[in-house]
């Protein structure tokens, strides 16, 4: 069936109901911002969570003249560094000093728990470290897991990857990081290995 117009030419219904259906229909909306991030938003909230809570209690316990325990020996962290596969990335965490009698001037171990949410990567990471007792130098190595978002650099991304890393800071906890980890997400015959590289402060 068609309609006519003024003219003695005929539109089809079909092509009717597509104009005004155009004309009636709401503009969609665009999405200015893309999906969170929850998991890793939900992690880095729990790990400084943690930390001010253990914070809080050492303050407590200092005040009230308690013996000191290791539990007053948890202390949270940041840090920033850039490099791949993340580009640019935020860290933060918590950390159990597992030395905790021993003198700060000596070498000493700790225990972190680390998120770092950054530009090309999402990266989690259970890492220990041996500190020199020295200007605040030391080693690390860990267990790491990466997750590339967005537009990382030297990987694929929407990948998932595990693997370790080792630290060298010189001083200051600022040093070179490097790393290899396997691909376990997606065609992991396609790229499976990927080495990581970055510098910065903090883990």
């Amino acid at each position: 069936m068609s309609t006519g117009n003024e003219h003695g030419t005929s539109l089809p219904d079909s092509s009717m109901a597509t104009t005004l259906h155009r004309l009636t229909a709401r503009p969609r909306l665009a999405r200015p911002f893309a999906r969170p991030r929850w998991p890793l938003i939900a992690g880095t909230a729990l790990a400084l969570l943690l930390a001010g809570s253990a914070a809080a209690r050492g303050q407590s316990a200092i005040q009230t003249g308690a013996t000191q325990g290791p539990d007053l020996r948890v202390f949270p962290f940041l840090g920033i560094r850039a490099g791949t596969p993340q580009r640019m990335s935020v860290s933060a965490g918590v950390g159990f000093d597992l030395d905790p009698t021993a003198d700060p001037s000596r070498p000493s171990r700790e225990l972190l728990l680390v998120v770092a949410p950054g530009l090309g990567a999402e990266r989690g990471s259970l890492t220990l470290v041996h500190s020199t007792g020295r200007y605040g130098g030391g080693v690390a190595g860990g267990f790491t897991v990466i997750r590339t978002v967005g537009h990382p650099w030297q990987a694929p991304a929407n990948t998932t990857y595990v693997g370790a890393d080792l630290s060298i800071l010189p001083i200051i906890a600022m040093g070179p990081r490097l790393g290899l980890l396997r691909r376990v997400s997606g065609n992991t015959a396609d790229r499976p290995w990927l080495w990581t590289l970055d510098f910065g402060f903090g883990f």
